[in-house]
């Protein structure tokens, strides 16, 4: 007897020591998901319990959902369970042990008539940690019959703004970076950025503008958003953000101040990054507001003013001696053609405004290094009795601008020039040669 009561307490103190480890053992082994091991979901308890409602295993997680799945046992099929029966998955977030009927507890009733049913859970939180099990309630004795509990965590994707990777005088393009690949089937989502130009803290989702991303050439997590017509020297406010199902989720708030306008009155041509350089002013200007002279086409003094267009050549005219700027401003100075304008056009910012009390467009190169001022400054006609010019189209509330490109038309009558106002500008337009227009030279 006393040999039995001796390994009796041998036994007994083995099992508290193994018991020991065995706990701290589980604690450490806690993943970084907040999934403890007790919760993991356990396929053998789902197909040998004969309890009566089972907890089954947890299928297409997503950022925002998953498909979870119950059992019913020993009810002898589905057309036998007690009339007003229910059952599905109970669901929570903020209690490890959801019960039936409790607060934070979401029920999740199947619809589907068969003893092993699934349960679709949707608008769930992105990166965060549930707690499930099966229940199933008596229609007839309204008991709740509980399944174990498990626990999923949906799947994250970090969204961290980032810094612009180009601004201009009018426009810049902000980057957003995701924590999964945006270009994958699987991404079902949307990104971009939260918009304002409000002086605030953040942006605010309902007022302000959500603007789609695109993503960056040769990359799959970071995406670029072009901002367009912005404001020169304008401070804004930007957020990424990526949308799950219905859910918003937020980078950190980041700012951009674009360019600042400041136009040269200097001799030396603008690089506006295009195949040629700009003048600064137009030819016979001292400043960038000015008119300068008004050439009628191919004339270099200035001074013609007949309506005879015999008299004006039937020729391009760029870099020949008819040219008007070459003539006036020496070589290396030179009419624009009609391809050098419509580059223009294409390929820089233009925004209408006032300089130095003159209306007109300021054209921006879109990386906000340079810009010039093209000023609305009309045209001139030959006057009535021959003896001079009348100035038409420049005091007005809304001012046209008028400039000679050295390409000639199909016309005898007209050659290509620019003519642009308040939100139009024309690279096509045919100038009647006779009338006066602006010139405004390039150089190589």
């Amino acid at each position: 007897m006393k040999v039995r009561f001796f390994e009796s307490v041998v036994r007994l103190a083995l099992l508290a020591l193994l018991a020991v480890p065995m706990s701290c053992t589980n604690e450490v082994e806690k993943k970084s998901d907040g999934i403890a091991p007790e919760n993991k979901y356990d396929d053998e308890y789902f197909r040998t319990s004969a309890d009566t409602s089972v907890t089954g295993g947890c299928e297409n997680i997503t950022f925002s959902s998953a498909t979870l799945t119950g059992k019913i046992n020993n009810m002898g099929g589905i057309q036998r369970l007690p009339a007003g029966s229910t059952f599905g998955i109970l669901l929570s977030s903020s209690t490890n042990d959801p019960q039936y009927g409790a607060d934070g507890v979401v029920c999740l009733r199947s619809q589907r008539r068969s003893l092993v049913y699934p349960c679709g859970a949707t608008g769930l939180n992105m990166g965060a940690v549930y707690y499930y099990r099966s229940y199933f309630r008596d229609g007839r004795t309204r008991h709740v019959y509980l399944g174990r509990v498990f626990a999923f965590c949906t799947e994250r994707c970090d969204v961290v703004t980032l810094a612009p990777s180009k601004i201009g005088f009018c426009s810049a393009t902000v980057r957003g970076k995701s924590g999964v690949k945006l270009n994958q089937t699987s991404f079902k989502g949307s990104y971009g950025v939260l918009f304002t130009e409000r002086q605030t803290d953040k942006p605010n989702a309902s007022v302000d503008t959500f603007i789609k991303g695109r993503v960056a050439a040769g990359d799959s997590v970071v995406f670029d958003v072009d901002l367009d017509n912005l404001k020169p020297g304008a401070k804004y406010l930007y957020q990424a953000y990526l949308k799950i199902d219905t859910a918003y989720y937020y980078g950190s708030v980041m700012s951009l101040t674009t360019h600042q306008l400041a136009f040269s009155d200097s001799d030396i041509p603008v690089d506006l990054g295009l195949s040629v350089r700009w003048a600064s002013r137009n030819v016979g200007a001292k400043s960038a507001e000015l008119a300068g002279t008004y050439f009628a086409y191919g004339d270099p003094t200035g001074e013609m003013n007949t309506p005879d267009y015999t008299q004006y050549p039937n020729s391009d005219i760029a870099a020949t001696d008819n040219d008007m700027a070459t003539a006036n401003l020496g070589v290396g100075w030179q009419l624009p053609t009609f391809d050098q304008f419509k580059e223009l056009a294409d390929g820089c910012d233009w925004l209408w405004t006032t300089y130095k009390g003159a209306q007109g467009y300021a054209v921006m190169n879109r990386d906000g290094s340079s810009c010039i001022f093209l000023p609305a400054c009309g045209y001139s006609v030959p006057g009535k009795d021959g003896s001079g010019r009348e100035i038409v189209g420049y005091d007005m509330s809304q001012p046209q601008g008028f400039y000679w490109s050295g390409s000639n038309s199909v016309s005898a009558r007209s050659a290509y020039s620019l003519a642009f106002s308040v939100g139009k500008v024309n690279v096509y337009n045919l100038g009647d040669k006779s009338y006066g227009f602006c010139v405004r030279p390039v150089a190589e």
